[in-house]
């Protein structure tokens, strides 16, 4: 019997830890990719692109603290987070689907409408949303689903 509970665990670790490819840390089923070097807001979301993934979604309070402790330990100043309003002015939706956001955390008087901050980030002094100009170069953070094997 202890030598099937052992199996089980070793497979379920094994599995666990192929979830997401060389380079990429795996948090709540997704995987995530914090960038060496920063880019434009569009071209962080080309190189999320490439790597099959999107510019980083923050979809409840728990990742964003889970995603914040990572790019604290990184020493990251600011992340891109994959909201911009380019399409229509001071309509925040998602740079990979269009959609609206369903949890947000902007900062007080955040964002400024009527200016050319159209891209939105996370500082990480504020611990909220603010936005800056799109061409600001950013930390970013990409995000894909993990891989699941049976």
């Amino acid at each position: 019997m202890i030598r099937i509970f052992c199996f089980v665990v070793l497979v379920t670790v094994a599995s666990t830890e192929r979830a997401c490819d060389n380079g990429w840390l795996p948090y709540n089923n997704h995987c995530y990719w914090l960038s060496p070097s920063p880019l434009s807001f569009n071209n962080a979301v080309d190189i999320c692109s490439k790597k099959g993934s999107n510019l980083i979604e923050i979809k409840d309070a728990a990742e964003e603290k889970w995603v914040f402790l990572q790019s604290r330990i990184r020493r990251y100043k600011t992340f891109w987070i994959g909201l911009t309003d380019v399409v229509n002015q001071n309509e925040y939706v998602y740079s990979s689907s269009g959609t609206k956001p369903i949890y947000t955390n902007w900062d007080k008087g955040q964002p400024q409408i009527g200016t050319k901050e159209d891209c939105a980030a996370l500082p990480i002094d504020r611990k909220k949303w603010h936005d800056y100009p799109c061409s600001s170069k950013l930390q970013y953070i990409c995000r894909k689903p993990a891989n699941h094997y049976v």
